[in-house]
């Protein structure tokens, strides 16, 4: 492609040599440079050989290859010619009567102290301001609403941030977001610029906290002074920088909010606010997995549920076992132990020791419960039933005759209102000892029905009263292991070490990803540790756990799959 060519349109419009409107319009207001560039391309348009390039125009003119591009862009955004490419540098000429940018005309001398005064900084960076460089300044000015002495302090500030890489795209586009901002007078921009600078250091540790790239630009600088005008320090805000796992100056901007709203204004509070914070998360995601159930966003669970039973008076141990407690009574989400909880605080049943007592007697119709569920073929586990326990207990009822109306329900098609119609008429005869249960009275048919069913029970209880003692007998040999290796001082400690050592693990995963290599590490060195004071003991690591005789079913009597195993044997009860 010819380095200068006419476009397509005007070829087909047969222009003169020199349009009139580009005389009469354009060549009056352009420097004569500019005028000079584009003269003589209009020239090579019909006189130059495809040979012709941007170095022999800049040599026959005398002048520099940059100077020509200037030029040619300044005559581009007048819509008279169009760059096609940089490199190598190839122009288009356009029709002037097809042109839409309109020029202005510029009074030199009302910039002249401004010109001289920017041409003195670029200096100073060994930068030279060229006559096309200086219109695009002045342009700028006559375009946008900024004193001159305004723009002179931004293109400063400017300059000693790029040295002599600064431009001018960057000086406009630093004034550009000024303007956008409302800081055009030179008051604005001078406190404004003293406020980057007054908090430069600052600013730049934040961003070093944070992990952040690049360099800070004028939000973060004023966001930076919101914070000190909300009464923040520099040490609070470096604080809750540090302090955060991820995000950048949005989330922290989100982060100091909430410290706004707490009251948490200096370092000393802010620690003790995230470390509190950070603790609270923690216990949520282990009572999350004590629930049993998924947690997405914790900061939601925590500000509803676990913050409020802190300050209820809960200690973690307390939460993290009725969290178990209610996976165990099918109710493994925040909002149904949230109800439990508020139940006990009501009755002040907030202590450690007196949640103990109340899970003890909870545990304990469990058990009570479980016991029934075999003895009268209940089907389902749910809250209902075991709430019904609790209520026969409540009538002085004791387990064994709880156990007594179980039996006696056998067979029905609705055990636990079966059970509750008989305690009840026992409750009402003022029955309450089991000595006094009258002999119930069946007839023959449903006697032989409940003796099928009471052999079958029997039969199940000798199965599992099997099983049980097999599991028993394997648990022991391996609890006779493991009390001859905690005689050892050393391997108690780093079992309990190894223990902590799992919480770790799952709050830095959760918090500090960074620190997982390490931890990894240290709980590598306990289990070689470990190992070597087994070996010295003459114990195998596998002889601690329980040996089971039934390697398929681990002595429980069921296969995984839920079916039964074939390695019982009654004779060996």
């Amino acid at each position: 492609m010819a380095f200068c060519s006419f476009s397509k349109e005007y070829d087909e419009n047969a222009y003169t040599l020199v349009e009139n409107k580009f005389i009469s319009k354009y060549l009056p207001s352009a420097d004569g440079f500019a005028v000079k560039v584009y003269l003589y391309g209009l020239y090579l348009c019909k006189n130059s050989s495809e040979d012709y390039s941007l170095a022999a125009m800049a040599e026959v003119l005398s002048t520099s290859e940059e100077a020509v591009k200037q030029a040619f862009k300044f005559w581009e955004d007048y819509d008279l010619v169009q760059v096609l490419c940089n490199d190598p540098f190839a122009v288009s000429y356009l029709p002037v009567s097809a042109s839409v940018g309109t020029p202005k005309r510029i009074r030199y001398e009302k910039y002249t102290d401004f010109n001289k005064e920017l041409q003195r900084k670029m200096q100073k960076v060994g930068k030279f301001i060229s006559y096309n460089a200086s219109l695009k300044y002045m342009q700028f000015l006559e375009e946008n609403d900024i004193q001159p002495q305004a723009f002179l302090l931004i293109a400063e500030y400017c300059i000693a941030k790029q040295g002599e890489k600064v431009s001018a795209s960057y000086i406009f586009n630093k004034a550009k977001k000024y303007i956008k901002l409302g800081w055009t007078t030179y008051l604005q921009v001078e406190r404004e610029l003293n406020n980057c600078n007054a908090n430069e250091k600052e600013v730049l540790a934040l961003f070093n906290a944070l992990n952040l790239t690049g360099n800070p630009d004028e939000n973060d600088y004023s966001l930076y002074q919101k914070w000190l005008d909300s009464g923040f320090d520099s040490k609070a805000i470096l604080t809750a920088a540090k302090r955060m796992k991820k995000g950048g100056i949005t989330a922290l901007a989100l982060s100091i909010e909430e410290l706004i709203e707490k009251g948490k204004f200096n370092a000393t509070d802010v620690e003790n606010y995230l470390t509190e914070r950070e603790e609270l998360t923690a216990l949520t995601f282990r009572i999350g997995k004590k629930l049993g159930a998924k947690i997405g966003n914790p900061s939601a669970f925590t500000d509803e549920y676990t913050e409020k039973w802190r300050e209820y008076g809960f200690e973690d141990e307390s939460l993290l076992d009725i969290a178990t407690y209610c996976l165990k009574t099918e109710r493994s989400d925040f909002s149904s132990m949230n109800e439990i909880l508020s139940q006990l605080f009501s009755q002040g049943i907030v202590s450690l020791d007196s949640v103990k007592d109340y899970l003890k007697s909870k545990n304990d119709c469990l058990k009570l419960f479980a016991k029934l569920r075999e003895v009268c073929a209940i089907t389902s586990k749910n809250a209902v039933g075991i709430t019904m326990v609790e209520t026969w207990r409540g009538w002085s009822f004791t387990d064994e005759m709880i156990l007594e109306a179980g039996k006696r329900a056998t067979g029905t098609a609705n055990p636990i209102p079966y059970m509750n119609k008989i305690l009840s008429d026992w409750k009402r005869e003022g029955i309450n000892r089991i000595e006094s249960i009258p002999a119930p009275t069946i007839s023959a048919k449903t006697s032989n029905a409940n003796a099928a069913i009471i052999e079958n029970i029997n039969a199940k209880t000798d199965r599992e009263r099997y099983y049980a003692i097999r599991r028993e007998k394997a648990q022991s040999v391996a609890d006779k292991f493991i009390e001859k290796a905690n005689s050892n001082a050393e391997f108690k400690k780093i079992s309990q070490s190894l223990s902590k050592m799992e919480i770790s693990l799952a709050k830095a995963e959760v918090f500090t990803p960074e620190k997982l290599p390490a931890l990894q590490e240290e709980k590598a060195g306990l289990i070689r540790a470990r190992k070597a004071i087994l070996t010295a003991l003459g114990i195998e690591e596998w002889q601690l756990l329980p040996q089971y005789s039934c390697k398929q079913c681990s002595d429980t009597g069921f296969l995984p799959n839920g079916t039964v195993c074939k390695c019982y044997a009654p004779s060996e009860k």
